[in-house]
């Protein structure tokens, strides 16, 4: 659930074309929009991808809070309020609340022309309460060129097994430094759930995590609430089948 991994580990962030710059408690940059990143069919980036690169953009921001703690992903949502069909999205986040206990962030994704909102998320961290999970130095910053040879989601290596199930082996790659799913896997298959029960695109996502998924693989059970809202668990079948997400997401019209 930790957004920023280790430079000397090779995961799939390191995959997508974005530039991010810390300063004065202030973290800016632009993500890099491309095919890869698009709902399949659609000119609109993944609500997934956003939610990702917000745990990105304030997950560093709180990890330099908590350090030498690792800073764990509480709840994270994302919503689309424009158009996010461009080739790129300025992004600016940072820190609401700093907390004893918890940490509060804000992402803000800009129409670069226009320089209007065309998305937004919110995010809640806390410092890992195990004493082994620890990080080194926060990096202030990181630059990264698109690598991803087909969609983000079959990259990460999510399978539909059904309608509404989806699911997602462990691995180094869609792994955090702690070694369970980065938090933006969990986001980016309970889209593809979504999408495989609705055929729909979804425009809003709200992650809470519950646990990590130690053991894996993580599998989805999805259940459309009405025309518009479906709610997703997710699951760790390895670990006594433990609840390790609860998402709801909303369609688009």
């Amino acid at each position: 659930m930790h957004a920023l991994a280790h430079e000397s580990e090779r995961m799939f962030l390191q995959d997508i074309g974005y530039t991010q710059a810390i300063e004065n408690g202030v973290s800016r940059g632009w993500l890099e929009v491309t095919d890869e990143l698009r709902v399949p069919g659609s000119p609109q980036v993944r609500a997934s991808v956003l939610a990702t690169m917000a745990d990105v953009w304030t997950g560093a921001l709180a990890g330099m809070a908590c350090e030498p703690k690792l800073a764990l992903t509480v709840d994270l949502t994302a919503r689309v309020v424009g158009d996010v069909s461009g080739d790129r999205l300025d992004v600016v986040g940072r820190l609401l609340k700093q907390g004893r206990t918890t940490i509060v962030a804000e992402t803000d994704f800009f129409h670069p022309a226009t320089g209007a909102v065309v998305a937004l998320s919110h995010a809640t961290f806390v410092a890992s309460p195990r004493p082994q999970d620890l990080i080194g130095p926060m990096v202030a910053g990181r630059t990264s060129a698109n690598a991803l040879s087909g969609p983000i989601a079959e990259e990460l290596g999510v399978t539909v097994v059904a309608p509404g199930v989806a699911a997602l082996e462990r691995g180094p790659y869609v792994n955090q430094p702690s070694g369970t799913l980065q938090g933006g896997t969990v986001a980016v298959l309970a889209e593809v759930a979504v999408e495989s029960l609705t055929g729909a695109r979804v425009t809003e996502l709200e992650v809470r995590y519950l646990s990590a998924v130690r053991v894996g693989p993580a599998r989805t059970s999805a259940v459309a609430l009405d025309h518009h809202t479906v709610r997703v668990e997710i699951r760790d079948p390895g670990n006594g089948d433990r609840l390790a997400a609860v998402v709801m997401a909303r369609l688009a019209d």
